[in-house]
């Protein structure tokens, strides 16, 4: 891997997980990450299953698009960005919860499943 594994926000979140989000850090230089966390109502946060990745909207694009292209090889279940989820078939709005961030329009949030994925993802560096 070409940046070296920094786990800084992450907390303490399940192996696989943090193995996922060294990668797409690093394929997308993602400065800030949020990992463990509590959180109201339904969350894989607190779980050690969830990662966010704050990113401006390019960024943002082409990072969703590598998870979900990847979805199997990272364990991912399911992505949220701009409003919208999606778990592998497709994007679908979701319900204006109040705000950017609570609308997920300055982070990209990926839901792991409670088991690593298998094989080896395929992303080119910053591409859709």
């Amino acid at each position: 891997m070409a940046c070296p594994p920094n786990a800084a926000g992450f907390g303490s979140v399940k192996p696989w997980v943090a193995s996922a989000g060294y990668y797409l850090r690093c394929k997308f230089d993602v400065k800030s990450i949020g990992g463990v966390a509590g959180r109201s109502g339904v969350s894989d946060h607190p779980l050690g299953l969830a990662l966010d990745f704050m990113v401006d909207r390019g960024t943002g694009d082409a990072l969703a698009d590598c998870a979900l292209r990847n979805k199997a090889a990272l364990g991912i279940t399911y992505v949220i960005w701009r409003q919208r989820i999606n778990y592998g078939n497709g994007w679908q709005f979701m319900s204006d919860q109040g705000g950017a961030t609570a609308n997920h329009y300055d982070h990209v949030h990926i839901s792991f499943a409670p088991r690593a994925g298998g094989g080896s993802p395929q992303c080119g560096v910053g591409s859709a």
